[in-house]
């Protein structure tokens, strides 16, 4: 079993858990990516594998995306980068989604990661969702690009499960499945609601008897049990709890830690 953790730009790699190598670096609207690439240094002077996030829509230019990736390459050794469409909902440049900036030919030689949703998107639906993944699955095919699908977070088995099986006849990728690290109801339900994850949400809000559960138990071992039969990696969201999470993967000493 396998374990990713996701990181901010301007987080601190010392507080990381030394027994996960690779780290994400989230890539927020109106944030700078030069910020992210100095994170990324960070990490890889510090023996973590950086995962740096690259959203279509935040990008400005060809130019921007070109020293932004260069940087990557040339400053922190980066091999791997996840490629995403981004949240903000007017574009800034020229890139509108994860194909287009797939298209340029500047990340050939990296191994890329692209968004999966387990509880889908405001703005498409379930089908386009698929289609989405599909030409993805296809790009790695046609390019013989190494390429694997994160996942949004989520706090339901039976979503999981449902999309699973829905995308099992066309995803060959390799799935890192999003969950969240230990936190409070309060914070779950904040970054619920600023995620998108609908079935997530109205589980927090509706089930009590989920509540009483997350108060008793706030880590994501059911998660993990539920559905290491069919996952191997997982990566985990810490919500800003770092130190929260390193403490809970530490007692989990039951379960074996691979380096992704």
């Amino acid at each position: 079993m396998n374990f990713s953790i996701e990181i901010t730009p301007r987080g601190n790699p010392s507080e990381l858990p030394r027994n996960i190598r690779a780290v994400s670096i989230t890539f927020l609207p109106d944030a700078d990516y030069r910020d992210v690439v100095a994170q990324a240094i960070q990490l890889r002077q510090k023996g973590f594998e950086p995962i740096p996030h690259i959203p279509a829509r935040s990008i400005r230019s060809h130019l921007q995306l070109h020293e932004f990736i260069s940087q990557l390459k040339d400053e922190a050794q980066v091999q791997q980068v996840l490629v995403i469409g981004g949240s903000p909902p007017e574009l800034v440049g020229p890139y509108a989604s994860t194909m287009d900036l797939l298209e340029t030919g500047l990340f050939d030689g990296l191994r890329i990661g692209v968004a999966g949703h387990p509880e889908g998107m405001s703005q498409l639906s379930e089908e386009a969702c698929d289609r989405s993944l599909t030409l993805k699955n296809l790009y790695a095919r046609d390019t013989c690009t190494d390429m694997f699908v994160m996942t949004q977070w989520s706090l339901d088995v039976n979503t999981i499960s449902h999309w699973l099986d829905r995308i099992e006849s066309f995803n060959l990728l390799p799935i890192y499945l999003g969950i969240p690290g230990p936190a409070t109801p309060a914070s779950l339900l904040k970054f619920a609601r600023i995620c998108g994850v609908k079935t997530s949400l109205l589980g927090l809000r509706q089930q009590s008897s989920r509540l009483g559960q997350l108060l008793a138990r706030p880590t994501p071992d059911y998660l993990i049990d539920a559905l290491s039969d069919r996952i191997e990696n997982f990566h985990i969201y810490t919500f800003g709890g770092i130190k929260q999470t390193r403490d809970w993967l530490h007692q989990r000493q039951s379960t074996t830690l691979t380096p992704v």
